[in-house]
């Protein structure tokens, strides 16, 4: 598939910026509709093949601005991650809503053939009998019922699942359920308030609660591979609804992180991990992202298996987790 015009929702963000900035330089397309609602990065400034659309995606007014542009493919990466404290209606308004005028556009528009949407592995939930031999896979059930990013991930997905079973138009849909996403760019980006951050500029020492403890992260320049394999190239099914999961098969234990980032272990309690996350989240009244569920992703594992998209499409992953998290290799080096 050569498509002429593509979609990003949520370009001003990490992956959506740099999806924007990469796939401009693909031959053949003619323009990428840039869309979100904080103001163009200055990695996409000066580029040609941008037409920036400054636009809340809730409010559904972007629509007939994009009309005329006919997009074939629409790659969703809007998303309020950190939750926002005491603003339950807006987050719901950023996320929920705006993902359904989203749905609603590529469901309606006869020119849109491809939607690629983010998901999460939070949604499979981080529970104390989660543990490293037994990985979730793209059949496992979507449990998560306390933290927000994973609660909201699932009803999207649902709301995506409704809108594919309902519609007659010949669209494919793939669903990429993401595990950390890390590298050169991911690391210096100063906006981001994760673990990551916490270990490089704030914690003295690396708290545990679990020796089984891990992290699995895919580097920024796998995602982009991953999505451009998707979008540009011809995939047999007219119709199709594929939900897979992108994640290297090692994983990155707590001694792992700590001995990268030059820290020494602290062995905590689960009351402790929770006692701490209760007074940080009221405290900094969410400054630092520790609501409701956070506590469970720092005690309990969630280990996935990442093979189906190299069994059915051939995509072999050039980093493991522990290069993404550890190396200074990719595309963005700095």
């Amino acid at each position: 598939m050569n498509p002429k015009t593509i979609l990003i929702t949520g370009a001003a963000g990490y992956i959506g910026a740099m999806l924007s900035d990469q796939f401009s330089r693909a031959p053949g397309l003619e323009r990428i509709i840039a869309i979100d609602k904080n103001p163009m990065p200055d990695l996409l400034r000066g580029n040609k093949k941008i037409i920036w659309i400054s636009a809340e995606l809730s409010e559904g007014i972007w629509r007939d601005k994009i009309k005329i542009y006919k997009p074939e493919i629409v790659i969703h990466a809007a998303w309020q991650i950190k939750e926002l404290y005491g603003q339950k209606d807006l987050q719901r308004k950023l996320n929920i809503e705006a993902t359904r005028r989203v749905f609603e556009f590529v469901f309606r528009e006869a020119c849109v053939k491809k939607l690629i949407y983010f998901s999460t592995i939070s949604s499979f939930g981080a529970f104390a009998a989660n543990n490293l031999n037994s990985r979730f896979t793209e059949n496992s059930l979507l449990a998560e019922d306390q933290y927000l990013y994973g609660r909201e991930k699932k009803e999207v997905e649902e709301m995506l699942q409704s809108f594919y079973k309902n519609s007659r138009e010949n669209k494919q849909i793939f669903v990429l359920r993401l595990t950390s996403v890390t590298g050169p760019r991911g690391r210096n980006d100063a906006g981001k308030r994760g673990l990551l951050y916490m270990l490089q500029n704030v914690l003295l020492f690396f708290p545990v609660a679990r020796e089984d403890w891990c992290r699995q992260y895919v580097h920024e320049d796998d995602l982009t591979d991953v999505v451009a394999l998707f979008a540009f190239n011809d995939i047999p099914k007219e119709k199709l609804y594929e939900t897979l999961i992108l994640a290297p098969n090692d994983y990155v234990l707590a001694k792992d992180m700590a001995q990268i980032f030059k820290k020494r272990i602290l062995r905590v309690s689960i009351f402790a991990v929770r006692l701490a996350f209760f007074f940080a989240w009221h405290i900094t009244r969410g400054h630092i992202p520790t609501g409701r569920g956070a506590w469970k992703f720092f005690c309990y594992p969630i280990p996935v298996s990442g093979n189906l998209i190299t069994e059915k499409y051939g995509f072999e992953y050039l980093f493991s987790s522990l290069e993404a998290l550890s190396k200074n290799e990719g595309r963005y080096i700095k």
